[in-house]
């Protein structure tokens, strides 16, 4: 039977497309842009205000017309869910977990051992009936065949929710589902212009406005069909605020066959599994969605997927969670703003690095994408600061080719100190210092929101500080090097 490794990318991962540097370790990822200005990638900052604040407070129009007001609750939460499951016929003899409340982040629901596991032992799977995705809003409206995957969903689950309610075959599963009005977190595209502030300088802000800026327009491509078909959309469900509750749904919970969203599904229980790096990813068969375990796990310990290899930025602004030990921590480096080409040679730079790019964008569009391990950013990122650190006695090379391996000692010692003067700038971006932004979170007294934005901030700056103090300590290491060789 064939499988496919299936990626979370939540409904709106397009707007997340790497610009940065060409990398390959996450082709679709990355950020555009940066807090505030057209200038830094974000296209229609606050597109549509008066829209975007009611997408924003969707959430307790909805807990009104929808949910009334209900807190998720584990009580009975299993039990009900799990006689669905058994109603539609699947087998549910290999079902190994439960649901229960996570750590995670306030509010949020996971899934726990019932028994010892292996590795390689299923921990559950929904069968392709159970699937909320676009073949299954085809079955119901042809027409929307025409809309893309995440837009399909997002309409079937206003429809069988806000329309079709008890009667829908669904209806036990709604009650899992988190409403966004202080039950959980929510992604951060789903906050208040308020809560963002929090998230100053980091690459979750702009990451934040982008999407929400995506939710209304996708909310305005659908108007036409939806004024022509009230019969299949009323007016009374498919609100502005119901839509944004389905973008926060379909964001959080769903997933695909790649990063891009292909086969893009919400697979009920199985959408309660939550991420940790390293974790298997979900897989998908020819009759459904399966979850594996990575390692052992002892009765009543969290069990986890990988929703695949997201930085913070991208885990709040989908998730509404922060990893504050994710080894796939990254941020982002700009030619311009971080990295500057200068005289001398600024014309044979932008050359080379356009070279060094491959991607067809002009030099001042580079973005580099700096991770966690420097095995991952060095083959390309220490190549772009030698060729800006190229000085008046240097001649440029042909071709960025002959940058890749290490230079002379003058070079190579001031490539690695201007590699820690552009983490410092882009570490200068967030407000207050990283010891007063660790304070106000010890402190205490904060909003879960207000407290998720520190820690991502946080996170972000710890590998800043880190990574400064590693190009600090190669310059050093270079200059070492250098003194011996001229006084042997």
């Amino acid at each position: 039977v064939l499988a496919t490794a299936l990626v979370a990318v939540g409904s709106l991962s397009a707007l997340l497309l790497a610009t940065g540097g060409g990398s390959s370790e996450l082709p679709s990822r990355g950020f555009v842009g940066r807090a505030g200005s057209d200038a830094r990638g974000i296209a229609r900052p606050l597109a549509s205000r008066a829209l975007s604040r009611r997408g924003r407070t969707a959430a307790s129009a909805l807990a009104t017309e929808v949910v009334a007001g209900a807190e998720r609750s584990t009580a009975g939460l299993w039990g009900k869910l799990f006689d669905w499951v058994n109603s539609t016929g699947t087998d549910t003899s290999d079902f190994a977990v439960e649901v229960a409340p996570s750590d995670v982040a306030k509010g949020e629901l996971g899934l726990v051992a019932k028994r010892d596991l292996e590795a390689g032992d299923i921990l559950i799977w929904a069968p392709t009936s159970m699937l909320l995705s676009r073949g299954r809003a085809v079955e119901r409206w042809p027409f929307a065949a025409d809309l893309e995957d995440r837009v399909a969903i997002m309409m079937l689950l206003i429809y069988e929710r806000c329309v079709l309610g008890e009667s829908s075959e669904w209806a036990t599963y709604w009650g899992g589902l988190p409403s966004f009005a202080g039950d959980v977190s929510g992604p951060s595209f789903l906050w208040e212009e308020d809560e963002w502030e929090w998230l100053a300088g980091s690459d979750g802000y702009p990451a934040s406005i982008q999407m929400q800026n995506r939710v209304v327009d996708m909310w305005e491509s659908v108007q036409p069909l939806m004024k022509e078909r009230p019969e299949d959309f009323p007016p009374e469900a498919f609100t502005a605020e119901n839509f944004f509750w389905a973008a926060g749904v379909v964001s959080s919970r769903a997933y695909g066959d790649d990063a891009e969203g292909s086969h893009l599904c919400i697979a009920p229980l199985v959408d309660f599994l939550n991420h940790k790096a390293g974790a298997l990813q979900l897989t998908r068969f020819g009759n459904g969605i399966v979850a594996y375990a990575h390692k052992r796990y002892q009765k009543g310990d969290e069990v986890w997927v990988s929703y695949g290899g997201k930085n913070n930025a991208q885990i709040l602004s989908q998730y509404g969670f922060v990893d504050e030990n994710n080894q796939e921590e990254a941020v982002f480096l700009r030619v311009g703003e971080h990295l500057k080409i200068a005289e001398p040679h600024a014309a044979a730079k932008a050359a080379l690095l356009a070279e060094l790019l491959g991607d067809g964008r002009p030099a001042e569009a580079g973005i580099f994408r700096l991770a966690r391990r420097p095995r991952e950013w060095q083959a390309q990122l220490i190549p772009a600061v030698r060729i800006l650190a190229l000085g008046a006695e240097d001649t440029p090379p042909a071709t960025v080719r002959e940058l890749v391996p290490s230079q002379a000692f003058k070079l190579e010692g001031a490539a690695w100190r201007l590699l820690a003067e552009a983490m410092e700038s882009r570490e200068g971006e967030y407000p207050g210092t990283f010891q007063e932004n660790r304070r106000q979170l010890d402190a205490g007294g904060l909003t879960e929101r207000q407290a998720l934005g520190l820690r991502l901030r946080l996170s972000e700056r710890e590998l800043l500080l880190l990574s400064r103090a590693h190009c600090l300590e190669q310059a050093e290491l270079v200059a070492e090097a250098q003194a011996r060789l001229e006084g042997a």
